[in-house]
């Protein structure tokens, strides 16, 4: 089969198994990329990135001292409906006689420095599905941050994508609304050198776990609660539609 058409066939069973944007990776890219937890990225070609968009409204209902049920019930579900894809693409790949590896969407493996096995932002980036914003996540064109990543690994040669520059000018309403103070403001044209260069995770962590512990004690969350805030998706601009 071309390259092309695996490629196409592979990018369709993420959109038709839930993900509202799909793109390709070139691990090639991504050379000393860190993983944890025993995962390895030697042996794979491609990266199959794809995101999930959160419904925009649950952004206006977090406030600075309390994210929402809705929010974190929004967030929770898209981690679920993320790993489902994964695997659904997994079996795609198997199906076409390749190897692939579903990396879990959101499991912490160092909870104080918010660190999963790889990063997903890194193959989106790569993947050309977004840029990196001044916030540390993937800003897309279509749905700016409000969205959540999960990707497949594979040793599948793909037609891949190429990373986008920052194009959040010099807005920096998520560095001014961080309740944390966690942002710092820097100029980089497609990622910054480290991200501590823009981002405090121990701060960010400190600000999610008690958000975590609030929304354990409301009613109806129970072990629904996770580490969520939300402030710096919400005040972008980008995806925010005007009402």
């Amino acid at each position: 089969m071309e390259k092309s058409e695996l490629t196409k066939r592979i990018t369709h069973s993420a959109l038709d198994a839930g993900a509202s944007l799909v793109g390709i990776a070139d691990l090639k890219q991504l050379e000393g990329l860190p993983s944890y937890d025993g995962l390895r990225l030697d042996g794979f070609s491609s990266a199959i990135s794809y995101a999930v968009s959160l419904p925009g409204l649950v952004f206006e209902m977090i406030t600075e001292s309390d994210p929402g049920r809705v929010y974190a019930w929004a967030y929770k579900t898209a981690n679920q409906l993320l790993d489902i894809i994964g695997v659904r693409v997994a079996s795609t790949i198997s199906s076409y006689g390749g190897e692939s590896l579903a990396v879990p969407s959101s499991m912490k493996v160092d909870a104080v420095n918010e660190l999963g096995h790889v990063s997903h932002k890194a193959f989106a980036l790569a993947a050309g599905m977004g840029w990196i914003g001044r916030n540390n996540l993937l800003v897309t064109p279509d749905f700016g941050p409000r969205v959540r990543l999960g990707t497949v690994l594979t040793d599948l040669d793909l037609d891949a994508g190429h990373p986008m520059e920052n194009r959040c000018g010099d807005c920096r309403l998520c560095v001014l609304s961080c309740p944390s103070k966690a942002l710092s403001y820097s100029e980089f044209k497609t990622r910054p050198a480290t991200r501590e260069e823009i981002l405090d995770p121990k701060k960010c962590s400190a600000r999610l776990n008690t958000m975590k512990e609030l929304l354990s004690k409301k009613p109806g969350i129970g072990d629904f609660a996770v580490t969520v805030c939300g402030m710096c998706i919400k005040v972008c601009p980008i995806g925010k539609k005007l009402r």
